[in-house]
């Protein structure tokens, strides 16, 4: 009978997997299957059932700036007269409070779509060689509210890219790390995507973000809400469109998980189309 039971267990795998990625009886025989993707924070790697029903080969590593989350204050003021004082309010957002896009850093930018014709790069790496100097946007950029600068003022769409791995933020959006390569090595560069939360429903943007949110998670997991990075380990082919982003908050920062880090702030974000191909 147990020798029986593993035969189906592999033959379901590697049928779910066909369109996708095949898991080797050896690779399933070592690993536990799970359901809830937050439970790779204690398995460290598994054999992932995904809400539509296929399988992959997981694994999790922390986010460095777990400690740095983003803080939002507000003044209050209290008592009267020559006795009036003001209080700082902070708070510390939290993953899978809503939907809704839920930071205050250059806002206005980070949930809008550049009105620039779009521009189409056959590969990741092409498209990366384009961008400005990292030094010269953080000097152009003054401050947290600052809007989209023409340097961001740009749509693009990468016919060719590897998602590595994704990760929910306190904000609400999704970071997704996209490679040049499909087995990583040296040599491979990575690049940060956002899937934005959403802006309010009557904001220009929301039909299209909510879309591309919607379409993100049709593979990746909407109950994502620990914190760190949950990597595909055979990373997949995927197509992405929008508009830049220099996320001078990080500059020089932690961005992204340490084995599959972008080189400096440059961001799509939002996203405004994420196919899997």
């Amino acid at each position: 009978m147990r020798t029986l039971f593993f035969l189906i267990l592999f033959t379901g795998l590697l049928t779910s997997c066909r369109t996708t990625h095949k898991i080797s009886k050896a690779e399933a025989s070592t690993l536990d299957t799970i359901t809830n993707i937050n439970l790779l924070k204690i398995e460290g790697e598994a054999v992932y059932k995904a809400e539509d029903g296929k399988h992959y080969i997981m694994r999790y590593e922390p986010d460095p700036r777990d400690s740095t989350e983003e803080i939002d204050t507000l003044h209050l003021n209290g008592g009267g007269g020559a006795t009036s004082r003001s209080f700082i309010t902070f708070f510390v957002n939290k993953r899978c409070d809503s939907e809704n896009f839920d930071g205050s850093n250059r806002k206005d930018a980070k949930i809008s779509i550049s009105p620039a014709t779009i521009e189409t790069f056959n590969t990741l790496r092409s498209f990366v060689n384009t961008l400005p100097d990292k030094e010269l946007m953080a000097d152009s950029i003054s401050g947290s509210n600052h809007p989209r600068i023409a340097s961001e003022n740009r749509n693009v769409r990468i016919k060719k890219a590897y998602l590595y791995a994704y990760s929910r933020q306190t904000d609400e959006d999704y970071h997704v790390i996209i490679g040049t390569s499909k087995i990583p090595t040296a040599s491979t560069k990575y690049f940060n995507v956002e899937v934005s939360g959403l802006p309010p429903a009557t904001h220009p943007s929301f039909a299209v973000l909510k879309a591309t949110r919607e379409s993100f998670l049709s593979k990746a997991s909407e109950k994502l809400c620990a914190s760190g990075y949950y990597f595909y380990n055979t990373p997949l082919l995927v197509e992405v469109s929008g508009s830049l982003f220099f996320d001078k908050q990080h500059h020089n920062g932690l961005i992204g998980p340490a084995t599959a880090r972008p080189p400096d702030a440059w961001e799509i974000h939002p996203a405004t189309s994420f196919i899997f191909k």
